[in-house]
Order: C-alpha cells, then sequence, then structure tokens
C-alpha cells in the first residue's frame, strides 16, 4: 500500500486535523450528518432508534462524533459532500422500494464515493478498523484534490427489501400474533471479510442507508484492472442484483431483490466473521 502524501498523526495533542494534516483547532464532526440524521429521523415510521453502535452493542437516538476535524475541512469540503448526500436522500433514498420494484439511481459518482469513504474514515478513526490505514491514504480523494486516487476503490450497490420476520426470530410471546415486516430503516457501516476460490479472503466496506446498500472494494494505488475486472466477476457472479457504479455513468438501473431487510441485520450482528459492523 503506498504511503500517505503526509504523515498520519498518532500524537493527539499536537491537534492535527485528521483529513489534510494541519495544525488547527479542531471541532466536532457527526459521523453521520445532523441534516441526514434529521431527514432520517422524519421518515422513519418505527419507534426504534436509528443508529447500531458496535462498541456499545445496542442502538442509539444521537449520532456518534469525533472531534479532530478542523473547521476548514468541515465546513468547506466535508460540508459539501453531506450537502451532496442529503439532496441524494430527498432524490432517491427516501423512497423505500417494495420487493421487486424496479428503481433509477441518479447519482454523481465521485460526490458519492468521496462520501461513503469519509463516513468509512470518521467510523474506522472511532473504532480503530482494520481499514483505517487504507482510508488514510485515500483523504485527498476524499477532500476532492487528488481524483485519479479514487480509481482504487470499487463502488457496488445493492437494494435491501422489507422482509416478514420469521416466527422462530420473534420474541415467545410474538409468535403466532401475525406477520411482522423489518422494515430496512437502519443506518449502519462496517467491515466484511469476502472470501471467495481465487481471491482468498478481502476486506471490504458495506454501508447501510435505508434501502440502499453500498460496497466498497479496495485496491493498491497505481494497481492494474485485471484484479478489480476478476472481482467484480467473482463478486456479482454470486448476487445477480448487486450492481457496480462507474464514474462515466450518471445513473442505473436497480431491482430491489438484492437482501432481506431482516436477513441483513440477523446476519451483521450475529456473524462477526462474516460483517463486523461498527456503526
Amino acid at each position: 500500500m503506498r504511503s500517505p502524501p503526509y504523515p498520519v498523526t498518532t500524537d493527539m495533542t499536537q491537534k492535527r486535523c485528521a483529513f489534510c494534516d494541519a495544525v488547527a483547532s479542531l471541532t466536532k464532526e457527526h459521523l453521520w450528518p445532523r441534516s441526514l440524521h434529521s431527514r432520517l429521523e422524519a421518515a422513519s415510521t418505527g419507534s426504534r432508534n436509528l443508529f447500531w453502535l458496535k462498541r456499545l452493542n445496542r442502538e442509539i437516538a444521537g449520532e456518534p462524533q469525533v472531534r479532530d476535524v478542523c473547521a476548514d475541512c468541515n465546513n468547506v469540503a466535508l460540508s459539501e459532500l453531506d450537502s451532496y448526500i442529503c439532496d441524494l436522500y430527498e432524490r432517491q433514498f427516501v423512497h423505500m422500494p417494495q420487493r421487486h420494484e424496479a428503481v433509477t439511481l441518479a447519482y454523481d459518482y465521485h460526490l458519492l464515493k468521496r462520501w461513503l469513504l469519509k463516513l468509512s474514515f470518521n467510523s474506522a478513526r472511532i473504532h480503530n478498523s482494520p481499514d483505517r490505514q487504507t482510508l488514510e491514504a485515500l483523504r485527498p480523494y476524499i477532500l476532492g484534490s487528488d481524483p485519479s486516487l479514487g480509481r482504487s476503490t470499487q463502488l457496488f450497490v445493492q437494494l435491501v427489501y422489507p422482509e416478514i420476520v420469521p416466527q422462530a426470530d420473534l420474541q415467545p410471546e410474538h409468535r403466532g400474533s401475525g406477520d411482522m415486516t423489518w422494515e430496512p430503516e437502519g443506518n449502519r457501516l462496517g467491515h466484511i471479510f469476502f472470501r471467495s476460490p481465487g481471491i482468498g479472503e478481502k476486506l471490504l466496506r458495506a454501508v447501510h442507508l435505508r434501502s440502499y446498500t453500498f460496497l466498497l472494494a479496495y485496491w493498491p494505488p497505481n494497481s492494474g484492472r485485471a484484479e478489480q475486472n476478476f472481482f467484480e466477476k467473482i463478486l456479482l457472479s454470486q448476487d445477480r442484483f448487486t450492481r457496480l457504479l462507474r464514474p462515466s455513468r450518471s445513473s442505473i438501473q436497480l431491482v430491489c431483490d438484492g437482501m432481506g431487510a431482516w436477513e441483513s441485520v440477523r446476519g451483521a450482528r450475529t456473524t462477526e466473521f462474516r460483517f463486523r459492523e461498527d456503526v
């Protein structure tokens, strides 16, 4: 892996910004932007909290925060990304498709991917995740100063559909009282260890935002396309409803058949090997 273009700060007493590494007064950065959080709360139909925090092993109502970002990064480059995702939320994410429904996702490839990487980097610092160093190396791309660096990360997407919870998974007092439908309203992110013949074990990032699950696959900068193409072939062969987003396109057709919402949550919280969920 290529080293970051600037030193990685380990001494927090230096008060260096986690994104640009400048010495400055540091501000709070919400993991899930406050502006997005308010929209998610307004759209939620359930009474359960929205954010699952791995370190506490429970859901929380407020957004987790980091306190190591300078005002310039927070209010300019990162604020631009948050504004974009709120606009995309109102155009796309607020609608919760039903199973088999076809959806057209219209997107700005780099703004979307930079926001997902920003979110992942914030989470990785909170939890000291194994992809933290990889995300540190991607900081120039996140800030918009090195677009070519983004080629080292692939972005995949699939839609999660509302799913009836199996009776066996319900608490005994609720069994036999009718079907319970689990909506994909939870918002989570974490890392996945993907295993496949010919690839071995590969670390991915997953971001679940309502019905949308985004997967980020990291590759060494300046590596060839052969590995990425092979991985794309293997991943998409295992799930025909997952799609690769490309910078040359601004929209893509999706079908809401990727995974059931209950299966997604149950697998994330009970199978540590397959999905290590941070928040």
